[in-house]
């Protein structure tokens, strides 16, 4: 399973409705939840996979977000893979900046 993980200087309730933000803006179904993981497949790079998103708080401002292709499309190769999950974790951090940006 492929994993990242990157620290945010944001509050856990943050990352976790920029996420959402995320996911909506992409058309994805998911099950909302504040606790736990929250699952999602969807196409990334014209493969459909399926990917949970974590965040763990460290203090009040700081998190640290989780990323993880839990079922890669069939024939995905590793550099494919790879790009997937930096593309959803890339999606998220820059929706948070743009948040930031704007208050």
């Amino acid at each position: 399973m492929l994993r990242l993980k990157r620290s945010v200087n944001c509050s856990r309730r943050m990352v976790v409705y920029a996420i959402f933000d995320v996911l909506d803006r992409m058309g994805c179904q998911y099950e909302q939840a504040m606790v736990g993981d929250i699952r999602v497949e969807t196409k990334v790079l014209g493969h459909i996979s399926e990917y949970a998103f974590a965040v763990t708080e460290q203090t009040a401002n700081t998190s640290i977000l989780h990323v993880s292709m839990l079922r890669p499309a069939s024939g995905m190769t590793e550099e494919k893979k790879q790009l997937a999950v930096h593309y959803m974790l890339d999606s998220v951090l820059q929706h948070i900046d743009e948040v930031q940006a704007s208050e």
